[in-house]
């Protein structure tokens, strides 16, 4: 069976789906195939957060901004990494991200904000209503009003090629799939491949389980086949995050209906932003893990023996300990102290950067699966199910190593005040999870695949994390952003191709 198009898109998240309806609204007609039952990939598992300057909402909310001042803080949020940044698609990024929020608004999608996310200059997050779900509702709507033939369960095993070299399809499920002008990798980044995590970070990294368990890699491995380069590819994102709540996320399960997003939009502009703070702070809780700074104040990590893991300076660090056990375990330990402190602003145990905040009083209210408290530290390790006689020889090595001024066991610099006041609280169990993988193929500023000499290769582009191309995106916001942006930039780029004359497969060089 063969089916031809003039656009094929590969992958059904944020980008690829973008990328189907600008080639659709371009004048071309389009293939999508996502190898999951259902569309939506990491776009709609994410919190949902869009950074953008120059939208309707900044107006509306009095924030005079610009692209120079956006870019200029991306500089800032980058850091040392600055030095590997992809300038040219970071102006791309920043010019088209309004832009893009616009487009999202028009085709029913509806944001909260913008909201405060150090350490940019201008609030410019804008929080997806009523979760990330109604990024791929709403695409997936607007995929099928422009004639987009959206099929699923449909994993890419090889590109094809033709006797020129140029990419002219795939082959899915024993089937043939061709774009006479061009095919879009959007297959999402290589979080989920333990080979490649090995490969490109290193054997403990390889151990941490993703979010996304369908983010194999699979763009890379067909880009490179076909000629492609991968760039910048070190880098994770480690970190613990609480065990899931079995209570039902008040947020995560709201239907993402068009309508009940603009109603959420008028109400919840309206709320006094206490009363909003604390609808949010229940979903805050299910999601994010405690911050740094209680560690920093004091705070221990312990894995489900009763023993330190980790040094707790880096969340990296803290991932691959956790992961490295087979329960994946992990609990934060902390006395009075550093619980008066965490309880009120400006102190949160985790953040919404300027949505809410929550405290440890949260977690007994909201989570009090995760939530610890005793009056002793032997009550406290029955409470989590560890050995009493090792957490207390634990924190007293701890607070032994605080008198004297250096952790022997890990090496860890910001010692904090010790865990020696009662009561004695913990946060967990948490678990050890990579969000997502930086890194990509190599891209032009057409967002075609490019080779190791420059030299694009003909038919093949490339869109969101698999075509990040040296973005460094070390901001929250920014994910999303390039997915749909890039997405949306390909499909037009690709549907203003040519069509390719020769569809005849050269078997000597499939890929």
């Amino acid at each position: 069976m063969t089916i031809t198009a003039d656009v094929l898109v590969i992958g059904g998240g944020g980008s690829g789906m973008s990328a189907a309806i600008s080639a659709a609204t371009s004048g071309a007609t389009v293939v999508l195939l996502e190898k999951c039952p259902k569309v939506g990939g990491s776009t709609a598992m994410s919190v949902g957060s869009f950074t953008a300057a120059n939208t309707s909402y900044q107006y509306r909310a009095g924030v005079n901004d610009s692209i120079e001042l956006f870019v200029e803080d991306m500089k800032v949020a980058n850091g040392e990494f600055e030095d590997r940044e992809n300038k040219e698609l970071r102006r791309i990024l920043a010019e088209n991200a309004g832009p893009t929020v616009e487009w999202l608004s028009s085709i029913g999608v509806q944001f909260l904000g913008p909201t405060q996310e150090p350490p940019y200059e201008k609030p410019r997050m804008h929080n997806v209503l009523p979760n990330s779900s109604a990024y791929a509702s709403a695409l997936l709507r607007e995929c099928k009003k422009r004639g987009v033939e959206v099929r699923t369960s449909m994993r890419v095993d090889k590109l094809l090629h033709n006797a020129a070299g140029e990419i002219i399809g795939a082959r899915a499920n024993g089937a043939d799939f061709y774009g006479r002008r061009g095919v879009i990798l959007a297959t999402g980044d290589y979080s989920a491949s333990t080979e490649m995590k090995a490969e490109f970070v290193g054997e403990a990294a390889a151990k941490i389980p993703p979010v996304n368990p369908n983010n194999t890699g699979d763009g890379f491995k067909l880009g490179t086949d076909a000629g492609g380069v991968m760039i910048q590819m070190d880098r994770l994102y480690e970190g613990l995050r609480f065990a899931p709540s079995k209570r039902p996320d008040p947020i995560k399960i709201l239907p993402s209906h068009p309508l009940l997003a603009k109603a959420m939009r008028l109400v919840v502009e309206r709320l006094p932003k206490k009363l909003l703070a604390y609808v949010i702070r229940g979903a805050l809780t299910s999601w994010v893990g405690p911050n740094n700074t209680m560690y920093q104040a004091g705070a221990i990590l312990i894995g489900h023996s009763g023993k330190r893991i980790a040094n707790e300076d880096s969340d990296k660090l803290m991932a691959r300990a956790a992961a490295a056990d087979e329960k994946n375990t992990a609990f934060m330990i902390f006395d009075e102290r550093v619980a008066r402190k965490f309880s009120a602003w400006p102190h949160p145990v985790s953040t919404f950067p300027g949505v809410a905040y929550a405290y440890v009083d949260d977690y007994k209210r909201y989570r009090p699966d995760v939530y610890h408290r005793a009056e002793t530290i032997e009550e406290l390790a029955a409470s989590l199910g560890v050995a009493p006689s090792v957490l207390k020889s634990t924190v007293e090595e701890w607070n032994a190593d605080l008198a004297n001024g250096k952790d022997r066991g890990f090496g860890r610099q910001h010692l904090g005040n010790g865990v020696n006041e009662g009561p004695f609280y913990a946060l967990g169990p948490m678990n050890a999870y990579i969000t997502l993988a930086d890194g990509g193929l190599a891209v032009d500023t057409q967002l075609r695949v490019t080779q190791a000499d420059g030299e694009s290769i003909p038919g093949l582009w490339a869109a969101g994390s698999t075509g990040q191309g040296g973005l460094q995106l070390l901001n929250h916001g920014l994910h999303i952003g390039w997915a749909m942006v890039s997405g949306r930039l390909a499909g037009r780029n690709v549907a203003q191709a040519p069509n390719r004359l020769d569809l005849a497969v050269e078997n000597a060089v499939v890929s």
